[in-house]
């Protein structure tokens, strides 16, 4: 039997560290809210910079400007960071940032595990509608990237970032749970119950960010790879997949669907068929390995963009106090 059959540990693991930093940073992000604007609170709280992990498109609008103008983006300066530190892991090792660190991977799989209980299986949709749906993904990106990269120049990425809309786009972002309509209630609840009957839905037709790092990881040196001569062509590995690959016909994994779960080779009954490998040697990443780099590599950016101050805000806590009351009102421009 393959002797990775801890990879289920190490990723739960890594998935439930970083669950928990984001519930902290959300209570605490909540806390930080209601001291700005509640007169009768006594104790400040600081805001948790982590919080713009949920601010992706205006990430997007700061690389553009950061690219067109050489001008880091001080206003959500940690959602950059974070958005260029998930490019990174994906570029070493396929979208592992999905499967091991992503908040919305994580709860993507514990509902389709529920899904598991109530139906005893997930549902897959038949070819016809399964590429279809899948491509929705790509169409959303390049939405995203014509618009932001095409449409507006170097001048009116900048100039959207300074807005007082773009400054309390994580607040209106709270607001929209806290105070969510019937159709944004009817949109969640759909995605949850959707991702119940079929796994990964979300993921698989409808994120933008993972259609990103998918090409991206595409481009990774390590790759899940496949010995043929001792392979025996049981299939587990394909049927593990919960990106639904070929992996049994494949010598070479590239497909932009690959997450780097590792659960393919995790399923393998024969030693060292299945490795999660760079090309033509032999320097495979074990599930603890892999773990560990993705911590370390993420702690490594963070902390770096920590010491050279690109990572708190620029926004003072008395410009939040007055933006805060007009919000509702606030335009993109």
């Amino acid at each position: 039997m393959s002797k990775h059959k801890n990879i289920y540990t190490w990723r739960r693991l890594i998935q439930l560290l970083f669950t928990i930093i984001v519930v902290l940073i959300g209570i605490q992000f909540i806390r930080f809210v209601h001291s700005i604007t509640n007169p009768d609170t006594m104790q400040f709280i600081a805001r948790p910079a982590g919080v713009e992990a949920f601010l992706p498109i205006s990430a997007l609008v700061a690389l553009k400007s950061w690219l067109a103008n050489g001008i880091f983006d001080r206003i959500h300066p940690a959602g950059l960071v974070i958005f260029l530190a998930a490019m990174i892991v994906s570029l070493l090792w396929k979208r592992a940032f999905c499967s091991w660190i992503c908040p919305f991977g994580t709860l993507s799989e514990g509902l389709a595990l529920l899904g598991k209980k109530m139906f005893k299986r997930n549902f897959i949709l038949p070819n016809w509608l399964d590429y279809p749906l899948r491509s929705l993904k790509y169409i959303i990106l390049a939405f995203f990237v014509l618009f932001i990269f095409v449409l507006m120049d170097g001048a009116s990425t900048y100039m959207f970032l300074q807005t007082p809309y773009n400054m309390v786009a994580d607040i209106k972002m709270l607001d929209f749970f806290r105070n969510m309509t019937w159709v944004g209630f009817s949109v969640v609840i759909g995605l949850m119950l959707l991702s119940i009957l079929i796994e990964h839905f979300w993921c698989r037709y409808l994120c933008p960010y993972g259609a990103l790092l998918g090409l991206l990881g595409m481009l990774s040196p390590w790759k899940i790879r496949r010995e043929p001569l001792s392979c025996i062509s049981c299939e587990r590995c394909s049927i593990s997949c919960p990106n639904r690959i070929k992996v049994d016909k494949a010598l070479t994994v590239r497909s932009p669907e690959c997450t780097g779960c590792l659960d393919c080779v995790e399923q393998c009954p024969v030693s060292n068929t299945l490795r999660f490998d760079l090309p033509k040697t032999a320097f495979p990443l074990s599930p603890r390995m892999l773990a560990l780099g993705v911590v370390a590599l993420w702690i490594a950016l963070v902390g770096v963009a920590k010491l050279t101050g690109y990572w708190e805000t620029s926004i003072s806590t008395e410009m939040y106090k007055m933006l805060i009351p007009s919000m509702d009102q606030l335009n993109h421009f």
